[in-house]
């Protein structure tokens, strides 16, 4: 199993609008056109950073799912990240191999 994990860091002022749009608009989209085994969202709880910070982790099988999101729906998410939360949002990603 691979994971992607996508960290979000939301300042406290745009954090419900950011978060409304990733679950109204972002995730549904992901369940529609990637190719993800499993789609999960958590608010980490004991971030040290200020605002906000959220995980998004995506979980499949094959590399080329992670390859294929970088090159069109993850575009999207930063897109959105500049034109509408420049300045409140910071994302980094991670791809993990679970270990048996």
């Amino acid at each position: 199993m691979i994971l992607l994990n996508i960290t979000h860091i939301i300042s406290d002022q745009k954090a419900k609008q950011y978060l409304h749009w990733l679950q109204k608009e972002y995730i549904p989209l992901l369940k529609e056109k990637a190719h993800f085994q499993d789609i999960k969202l958590f608010k980490i709880l004991d971030s040290p950073n200020e605002g906000q910070s959220l995980s998004l982790q995506l979980f499949t099988h094959h590399p080329e799912d992670i390859l294929a999101f970088k090159a069109s729906l993850f575009i999207l998410l930063k897109d959105k990240m500049n034109k509408d939360f420049q300045g409140h949002l910071l994302l980094f990603d991670t791809t993990m191999q679970y270990i048996d």
